[in-house]
């Protein structure tokens, strides 16, 4: 009676190849998701960067008509400490042909509130607009 014995290779380890592919797949997935989480960073910051001008160009309107008399008029300024200037446009409209002949001493005005400031090399702004009575002039 004969014992045959069959020898199978046996694999110990990966191969330099295998370690190289798997190094280089793992790279394009880290470097993936670094530039996926850079750019949800820079969306974030620009966002906070909006909500701040919101801010500001709301706490502009709200000066208007107590701090700021409504009239024809352009003012403008910058939040101190910041990067924000911010531009209020008032002009007197007209809302109907027949107005004049009404003996009211306000007048309608159209107030514009610009917020601008200066992110990543761009100019950027923010529009707020709003319709106040004034003293006719």
């Amino acid at each position: 009676m004969g014992v045959s014995v069959c020898f199978k290779p046996q694999q110990q380890g990966f191969t330099l190849l295998e370690i190289m592919v798997a190094f280089v797949i793992t790279g394009l997935v880290v470097g993936s998701l670094l530039n996926l989480f850079g750019s949800a960073m820079q969306s974030a910051a620009l966002a906070d960067e909006y909500s701040f001008a919101v801010q500001v160009a709301e706490s502009r309107m709200e000066a208007i008509g107590s701090e700021i008399k409504v009239e024809k008029n352009t003012v403008t300024g910058q939040e101190e400490g910041t990067p924000y200037q911010w531009a209020i446009n008032m002009q007197p409209i007209k809302l109907d042909d027949k107005q004049d002949e009404f003996s009211l001493s306000i007048e309608p005005y159209q107030v514009t509130v610009v917020v601008s400031w200066k992110s990543e090399g761009k100019q950027r702004q923010f529009t707020l607009s709003s319709l106040r009575f004034g003293e006719k002039s």
